[in-house]
């Protein structure tokens, strides 16, 4: 997707393992299995027919509305959407359902994935094409890449080969793979096609930028690419050739790239003097003086600035606290970031940013080690939140994987 970055950082992951942990699911290129549902729960099943026509006459659904496979304006399909699983509160282990939500919370049961897979079955959502037309699953076991065609509900599942694992599909359209491989002493970038047949593998260090540190993000037409190192950023181009390097700071290593603060320039994650409290900085790509975004040392409770946004209420962080709890933060002009409560979402419950739209945060909000996280818009001018899947959306539900069109995704 344009504009994502393929590394997600520690603490959010460990947040999602808790949540994506709990999901027991799979799918298959035949028919899904039904599944007994409550009364809370969307219907299941995959559409009698798959085929569905772009038709611009298709209006969206109103929110907590649900409709089907067959019913999704395609052409409609962009920013503000997003692309998640879903699982019944109430059986943790039970299946899992996917889904398009539009912009108000309407909701399009795309596929079913039933419970109990074999551990060679991708049914764990990790990416979403930039285009919108395709979904990026691997196995619980890792060893299994799934791409699934939304459109058509066609599965082609590879392999790529021992130590790989996929990040995230290329920019701008995703009609690549990108993954980071293993030499034996370090990683390596790489990409691969649609059905897994290895295309490139990028160079592992550089220069001027050190070792390649396992994360990357493209250029929004996707030819060139930002990768993170041990000492900056480097710029390559889609064929993996050396660009420039971009250097941070003497004072910081380990950095990656997170997100297109502009057009050109760069918001890039560094560690402190081997800190380990993650850092933003700003970062020109033609090669000028860059400037932090956040304070270091950070404010009390703060262990990580991991990704920011702006809107035309301020700057919204994504930052770390202890124990991999992540929580929606405010900048101050000091650099320095204070946390921000979202109405309706208990305390000590993980709020991870996906995206901002307009003046909107997109939320996935998680619980700690139980069941029922649920998606939601938050504006922090009006202080107010908008359902849209699982909760009070969906009757209460466990969002398991969100993907917002076009924006990055920590979690």
């Amino acid at each position: 997707m344009a504009g994502r970055s393929f590394m997600s950082r520690a603490a959010v992951c460990c947040i999602v393992a808790v949540a994506v942990g709990a999901a027991v699911a799979g799918c298959g290129s035949g028919p899904a299995r039904q599944a007994t549902a409550g009364s809370s729960a969307p219907a299941s099943g995959r559409p009698a027919s798959t085929a569905s026509a772009a038709a611009t006459t298709i209006p969206s659904l109103s929110a907590g509305q649900q409709g089907t496979q067959q019913q999704v304006p395609w052409s409609q399909v962009g920013p503000g959407w997003f692309l998640a699983e879903w699982q019944q509160a109430a059986s943790p282990a039970g299946p899992t359902w996917l889904f398009l939500v539009d912009p108000a919370g309407g909701r399009y049961l795309i596929d079913t994935f039933p419970a109990n897979p074999a551990s060679s079955t991708p049914y764990l959502l990790i990416a979403w094409s930039g285009d919108g037309q395709r979904a990026l699953l691997t196995s619980a076991a890792g060893a299994t890449v799934g791409v699934l065609n939304l459109r058509t509900l066609a599965l082609t599942e590879f392999g790529l080969g021992a130590g790989a694992g996929p990040l995230g599909f290329t920019a701008p359209d995703g009609l690549a793979i990108i993954a980071n491989g293993s030499t034996g002493t370090g990683q390596v970038l790489q990409r691969f096609s649609l059905t897994g047949q290895l295309e490139l593998s990028y160079p592992t260090s550089y220069p001027g930028g050190g070792t390649y540190e396992g994360s990357a993000l493209y250029s929004a037409d996707g030819t060139e690419l930002a990768v993170g190192t041990s000492t900056g950023v480097e710029m390559l181009s889609n064929d993996g050739q050396d660009l420039s390097f971009l250097a941070v700071s003497s004072s910081v290593g380990y950095c990656t790239p997170d997100r297109w603060w502009s057009a050109t320039v760069l918001l890039v994650g560094c560690d402190p003097d081997g800190s380990g409290i993650q850092q933003l900085w700003l970062v020109p790509t033609s090669g000028a003086t860059p400037t932090a975004l956040t304070a270091s040392p950070p404010a009390a409770g703060d262990v990580g600035d991991l990704d920011a946004w702006q809107l035309p209420s301020g700057t919204y962080l994504q930052d770390a606290g202890a124990c991999g709890y992540v929580y929606v933060a405010k900048l101050a002009s000091d650099g320095l970031t204070a946390s921000v409560a979202v109405p309706g979402v208990p305390g000590g419950d993980s709020t991870v940013i996906l995206g901002a739209q307009g003046n909107s945060l997109a939320i996935d909000a998680l619980p700690a080690c139980r069941q029922g996280a649920s998606l939601m818009w938050f504006a922090p001018a009006t202080n107010s939140v908008t359902p849209l899947l699982g909760g009070a959306a969906s009757g209460g539900g466990t969002v398991e994987s969100v993907f917002m069109f076009g924006q990055s995704q920590d979690g």
